[in-house]
């Protein structure tokens, strides 16, 4: 049985300001993970990472042609959750909302 989380929307955008906000309220810094990519350092995670800037950052997620996939919750703290992939040619680069569901 499904049912859906009240209050949470699934997002994702391309826009480089929006990205630094989300990243920011959650004190977030952009980072290069050695093996994954990009990513973010959140204050109390222990990860193999290395700084860059913003700039750089948003380099490599226009070169890689990324989408920046997030969760947003008007009831609830906000989630780390994010996701970067590949961005999809098929529909337009803004801002997207849908549902998202979770299993009993």
């Amino acid at each position: 049985m499904r049912c859906w989380v009240t209050g949470v929307r699934r997002l994702s955008t391309t826009d480089h300001l929006e990205i630094r906000r989300w990243a920011e309220s959650r004190e977030a810094a952009p980072i290069a993970h050695r093996a994954d990519g990009l990513g973010f350092d959140f204050p109390d995670y222990d990860d193999d990472i290395d700084p860059i800037t913003w700039d750089r950052w948003f380099e490599e997620f226009d070169a890689r042609d990324l989408e920046f996939v997030y969760h947003a919750s008007e009831t609830e703290r906000p989630t780390n959750f994010f996701q970067l992939k590949q961005r999809d040619s098929d529909r337009a680069l803004t801002t997207q909302d849908s549902r998202v569901p979770r299993s009993l």
